[in-house]
């Protein structure tokens, strides 16, 4: 592990030990209860699943068999949980919550919320907001990849604003460009398009409904069309994303008969002239851009369709 990933590492487990502690966690009991953390996850989770069996439990909750055995049988002794015959298969054993297993657990439920309750009203509304949307964040980010929602959706209002606001940033943090230049440039494209927007569309590429990326595509005469605006946040990079927002504005492309679409690039975007190549772009001019950066050479790529 290098240096960086585990001072990463470090900031989160800082934050588990500040949360557990916020919320008592760290206590012997839950929620001024007699049960423990395990133990109200077990309540939870055969309340959640109506039945289940032992080994589904120990799964779910990547816990140690005997130590959830010693944790059932406590359950099962206090008349919370009871042991049953399934009825789909009589040699295994399901559990389900008792009457009273129910009674206990919604009052744990019910404590848990006022708990949470009491934090939230102690902040106004929109830092309440804020850490709502900041936890859903996490819980997706570290969702397995199968629940990993990836769309491409056409451009909505606001989309022009924030394409031009990470331009303007990204491209200077990775490649230096001189910001008040290349904002100019990325502007006056993006306000033509606005005005003729029936000369070309915007593609939005979304991550469980956070933007990961945008392509666009604008007319400029008859029978040529302008690949412009690309970008894949550094994050959500190698997904994927740049070859169905690429292969969107192709289709539009040849569903609108145009004959030939150029794109203008600059040397050092080496995955994005490999994407390009793939779809059969070659490269036909270069040119030097002295006002973005001094040395920088733009590249000109066309395609005949």
């Amino acid at each position: 592990m290098d240096e960086s990933m585990r001072n990463r590492a470090t900031v989160i487990r800082e934050f588990n030990r500040f949360y557990t502690h916020f919320i008592g966690l760290i206590n012997k009991n839950i929620l001024a209860s007699p049960y423990s953390l395990a133990e109200a996850r077990v309540l939870l989770e055969v309340d959640k699943a109506g039945q289940c069996t032992a080994s589904e439990l120990t799964s779910l909750l990547q816990i140690d068999p005997g130590y959830l055995s010693r944790i059932l049988k406590r359950l099962i002794a206090e008349k919370l949980v009871i042991k049953s015959r399934s009825p789909a298969d009589g040699r295994v054993q399901v559990l389900s919550l008792t009457g009273l297993g129910q009674a206990t657990f919604s009052n744990l439920a019910e404590a848990s919320t006022q708990q949470i309750g009491r934090i939230l009203a102690e902040l106004p509304l929109y830092q309440q907001q804020e850490l709502i949307d900041l936890l859903g964040g996490v819980r997706k980010i570290l969702a397995p990849a199968g629940e990993q929602a990836i769309t491409i959706r056409t451009g909505q209002p606001g989309d022009l604003g924030y394409i031009a606001y990470r331009h303007c940033v990204l491209y200077h943090q990775e490649y230096s460009l001189e910001p008040a230049v290349f904002e100019r440039y990325v502007l006056a494209g993006l306000l033509k398009y606005a005005e003729e927007r029936q000369a070309g569309a915007i593609w939005v590429a979304q991550v469980n409904d956070k933007i990961a990326g945008f392509i666009g595509m604008v007319g400029l005469a008859e029978e040529t069309a302008q690949l412009r605006w690309f970008l894949i946040e550094p994050q959500f990079r190698g997904l994927g994303m740049g070859r169905r927002l690429l292969q969107a504005a192709m289709d539009y492309a040849r569903e609108n008969k145009y004959k030939k679409v150029l794109l203008w690039t600059f040397q050092g975007l080496d995955t994005a002239c490999h994407l390009y190549k793939s779809f059969g772009f070659t490269p036909t001019q270069q040119a030097g851009n002295d006002t973005w950066k001094k040395g920088l050479q733009e590249e000109r790529w066309e395609i005949t369709l």
